[in-house]
């Protein structure tokens, strides 16, 4: 009997400290509860328990916390202005569930493309899945932060992230918009300035991440935890002018990350980039991976995999390092400890550092003469990889070599790629194009995508599909597991597509645009900047934008103050846009290639979409021809645009009213102020010249 009495004593004590912890009062309170999000035809006076009584959006939920076994469910084709902001606190038998319900493109969490805006933020969840989701245009993206210990159970899975854009370093964007920017301090002590994709923050435990897709961030990823797996993502063309450094790893304890794809996965930022950086990781093994193209900015490093400071025993194998314009791998330090025992085996490394950064070597650790062998104290072994090399790179170069231990055996160069290939078989990522973008004046169209593999692994299937990302419609697919095949639009506008080859191991995609314009229109020019870095013949001029740095000490002489950053000015092509930062600039311009040859005698539309986040509140075009060369008002079309718009719209200009427009364009003009003073960003997503006969046969 007295043991039957200190049972249930103990037993009510478990369930007062639950209860304290805030993990049964609410189950005890109420049933679990599926809510239900339809942006298209919800209404925030429904009662939200049933797809036919939806919401409209967050309002709602907001603040809730979602209890075992409950779930938040958006319907598929909405796009939100809005951010979500949730708590969950499910159970190893009924996980918490944040996904999407119905059919059509992923739900979209789509924010003002501002850097204080924010997409998604979960506070301490307990086994939480989150599936199925975008979010886009924002400072920050999927944000989930664990601000107090013994929190865990995270599971984020087939969800993307893009154009989560502008914070890396304070005043480090190079927009003058967002200068002097101060983030809100509601993540507790793991607030962290980076614009991650995805962000996992804090003393988490038990998470998961995979088959995921992050492009066009300024942080690919950033994951702070514990007893962390990271699978099947694809990371990639993270061109963020000034604050796209590399995903991260930081303060992460047992971690696996394997049949990942690191595609350029960093760009630029004023302390260097790379595929990923490494910091203070303990018992990580990286498996399978791929590490590629990671391009030359100007930058510091720039090659595939950073450990930057602190760790230990760490694995790296069965991995591929291609065409990196820096190190496949380094190992820093630099003012704090190196990590210590790493493994690098079994992996390829082809053609890496071709811009002749660090060594140049393949794998390089740094040091210098009268470094500490407090910081220069790593060690490793590295074996039975292989790899090509360009010429004056080395292999290996250890610049510490008299305070550091590393053990270099049994390596093998090979003549060519294709050698290596051949000897070491790993698996290469299936190689994906969804074809050129499609304009028509009809619903149906004909998709050319290709996918190709190297037929590994063994016993595996590739398998491909499509997707709709974004649109004003809906698409039917005739075919959506053929690269080839016939689509069907709903409606008139700009969609974007996405195909995806899977070998199942590893994956990566690409997208296509598909513009349905109304029957007649024609389009004899257009310049769709879809390649990054490529301004398609353009130039830009007087846009007042000048280099400006940050130091972190304000009350010493500028000589003595350290730089914390040096933002450039901006005005560049990426994630499908023509970026360029104006300040105070009335003369602000834009100049296309010359002798364009097009007849304006049957083109006499210019179509823009753009997003005008200035103050300006006009533009104007202007041309010569190759009959009249000189540039004059004469020849010019002056139109209203929106002022500091949060996103991109159409503006469509009728130049058949001037009498110049005749005979062969020479060139084009955009003029991006009116005249005015203006500041702010403008992203041209397209320029169109064409006819518009709306109704034709």
């Amino acid at each position: 009997m007295r043991r039957s009495r200190r049972k249930g004593i103990l037993m009510e004590n478990i369930f007062d400290v639950l209860l304290m912890a805030g993990l049964l009062s609410a189950s005890v309170a109420r049933s679990a509860t599926t809510y239900y999000v339809d942006g298209l035809g919800g209404k925030n006076s429904n009662a939200g328990t049933a797809p036919e009584a939806a919401w409209q959006d967050f309002s709602n939920i907001n603040g809730h916390t979602l209890i075992a076994g409950e779930r938040l469910l958006i319907k598929r084709g909405s796009v939100i202005n809005q951010e979500l902001n949730i708590e969950a606190h499910g159970t190893p038998e009924q996980w918490a569930e944040i996904g999407a319900y119905g059919e059509g493109a992923r739900p979209l969490i789509r924010r003002n493309w501002d850097i204080n805006d924010r997409c998604v933020l979960v506070h301490n969840p307990d086994y939480l899945h989150i599936r199925s989701l975008a979010v886009s245009h924002a400072g920050k993206g999927l944000t989930v932060v664990f601000t107090t210990p013994g929190h865990g159970g995270l599971v984020i899975e087939d969800c993307i992230a893009h154009h989560i854009e502008g914070l890396y370093r304070t005043d480090s964007s190079g927009l003058p918009e967002w200068r002097h920017f101060q983030p809100v301090k509601d993540e507790g002590p793991a607030n962290h300035q980076g614009s991650a994709g995805i962000g996992i923050k804090g003393s988490g435990h038990d998470i998961t991440v995979r088959d995921c897709e992050v492009f066009q961030n300024s942080w690919g990823f950033f994951i702070n935890g514990n007893q962390v797996k990271l699978d099947r993502i694809y990371c990639h063309h993270n061109y963020a002018f000034n604050t796209s450094p590399h995903p991260a790893l930081i303060s992460v304890t047992n971690i696996v990350m394997q049949n990942c794809v690191f595609d350029a996965a960093g760009y630029h930022a004023h302390a260097g980039t790379m595929g990923i950086m490494l910091v203070a990781p303990v018992n990580l093994a990286i498996r399978n991976c791929t590490f590629r193209n990671q391009p030359d900015s100007g930058c510091y490093d720039e090659g595939g995999l950073d450990f930057e400071a602190h760790g230990e025993n760490c694995v790296i194998e069965n991995c591929t390092f291609q065409n990196n314009a820096g190190a496949a791998i380094e190992v820093l330090g630099l003012s704090r400890p190196q990590p210590k025992n790493v493994a690098i085996r079994h992996s390829r490394f082809i053609q890496n550092n071709w811009a002749q950064k660090l060594g140049p070597a393949e794998i390089f650790i740094w040091g210098l003469p009268k470094a500490s062998s407090n910081v220069c104290c790593s060690t490793g072994a590295i074996c039975d990889n292989g790899y090509v090399l360009l010429p004056g790179v080395k292999f290996f170069t250890n610049a510490a070599p008299n305070t550091t231990q590393w053990t270099v055996t049994n390596n093998t160069a090979y003549s060519s790629v294709k050698a290596l290939d051949k000897a070491m078989p790993l698996n290469n990522p299936p190689v994906v194009s969804a074809g050129d973008d499609i304009i028509a004046d009809r619903a149906g169209v004909r998709l050319r995508g290709k996918v190709t593999d190297d037929g590994r692994p063994t016993g595996k299937k590739l398998t491909v599909r499509w997707e709709l990302l974004d649109g004003p419609g809906t698409v039917t697919f005739a075919d959506a597991a053929s690269a080839k095949c016939d689509a069907t639009f709903s409606a008139p506008g700009d969609y974007l597509l996405r195909l995806v080859g899977d070998d199942g191991e590893l994956w990566t995609s690409s997208m296509v645009t598909v513009h349905i314009v109304p029957r007649g229109v024609s389009v004899a020019k257009i310049w769709e900047f879809n390649k990054p870095l490529d301004k398609d013949g353009w130039t830009e001029a007087d846009l007042g934008t000048q280099i400006c740095t940050n130091y972190i000490s304000t009350d010493k002489p500028k000589t003595s103050q350290k730089i914390g950053s040096i933002s450039y000015p901006v005005h560049y092509v990426a994630g499908g846009y023509y970026i360029v930062a104006l300040e105070n600039a009335p003369h602000a311009h834009l100049l296309s290639a010359d002798d364009l040859g097009v007849s304006l005698k049957r083109n006499k539309t210019v179509r823009l979409r753009l997003q005008n986040h200035t103050t300006a509140t006009n533009m104007t075009l202007r041309f010569v021809t190759r009959d009249d060369e000189k540039w004059n008002d004469a020849k010019s079309k002056c139109f209203a645009v929106t002022p500091n718009d949060n996103g991109p719209r159409a503006y469509v200009v009728d130049m058949s009213a001037l009498p110049g427009w005749s005979g062969k364009l020479r060139q084009l003009r955009l003029d991006l102020t009116g005249g005015q003073a203006a500041t702010g960003t403008c992203r041209i997503d397209y320029i169109w010249i064409g006819d518009s006969k709306p109704g034709a046969p």
